[in-house]
């Protein structure tokens, strides 16, 4: 082997043995411990409570990267809305293009490799959901906004009990959002923690992460103290689909900008 290719060759060796490695190449730059968590759990259930803008879409796709590496898998993602499934699915196929796999299928919503392996990226509203057997990785992103009907206590359960049959028996289920209140799915997931219930939590604030600091500062500047709380501090309040404002009702609660302030 002549010498200039035994650096690359060292670069692969790492990644096939190192998933911290591959996770580094696919996302383009060195992971954060959280992500590195998130990408290697072997929980079957994972519940990711996760800043805006901290990288947990780049961690969901490289989780779907690996899981293509495996022959006749099946992958499905989930989001609220199709723009937000097609995000996810441009993000597994450009690191895609850092791999040696070979797409044999490709849509705005779905990726085939030679291998067999498939991935599917569908808005929660979609009818077509239910139709998936054998799923080995479910990945349902920015959870706790998913549409509900009127008839559910917990806004998301009917979706997601309708898809978690779709796994198979060893098939891994990760639960991923900012919180959106505190009477949906995702929340629930935090708030009736028990011991040994299988989950694996990761909670990760946007102030917690050097590499945000510039961005936590001018988010802190720009929203209201009640939704910076929310959106990078991942804090569950009251209801994050209030019919109010969360800033009005900080308002009209402040000691300080109230019409009639509480002394």
């Amino acid at each position: 082997m002549p010498f200039d290719a035994l650096l690359p060759w060292f670069d692969d060796l790492e990644r096939q043995l190192d998933p911290k490695a591959r996770l580094a190449h696919w996302i383009g730059h060195k992971p954060d411990p959280w992500q590195v968590e998130m990408f290697t759990t072997r929980a079957s259930e994972v519940a990711c409570r996760v800043s805006r803008q901290a990288g947990k879409t780049s961690v969901l796709a490289a989780r779907s990267v690996e899981e293509l590496h495996i022959p006749e898998s099946l992958t499905i993602c989930i989001a609220p809305a199709e723009r937000q499934a097609k995000i996810i699915a441009r993000e597994i196929g450009r690191q895609l293009r850092r791999t040696d796999l070979v797409i044999t299928r490709s849509t705005l919503t779905e990726l085939e490799m030679s291998n067999g392996a498939r991935v599917v990226a569908l808005p929660s509203t979609s009818d077509t959901i239910r139709g998936f057997p054998s799923v080995s990785l479910l990945i349902i992103d920015e959870c706790a906004f998913l549409k509900g009907d009127d008839t559910e206590e917990v806004r998301g359960e009917t979706l997601i009990s309708g898809v978690l049959p779709m796994l198979t028996a060893q098939g891994q289920v990760y639960f991923s959002s900012t919180p959106a209140g505190r009477d949906n799915y995702f929340a629930k997931l935090f708030l009736d923690a028990k011991p040994d219930d299988g989950i694996q939590r990761i909670v990760v604030k946007g102030t917690d992460i050097p590499r945000l600091a510039e961005k936590v500062e001018r988010m802190r500047r720009t929203l209201s103290a009640t939704r910076f709380k929310q959106e990078i501090d991942v804090e569950m309040l009251a209801d994050g689909l209030a019919y109010f404002d969360l800033s009005i009702i900080e308002q009209a609660t402040s000691t300080e900008s109230a019409i009639c302030p509480r002394l």
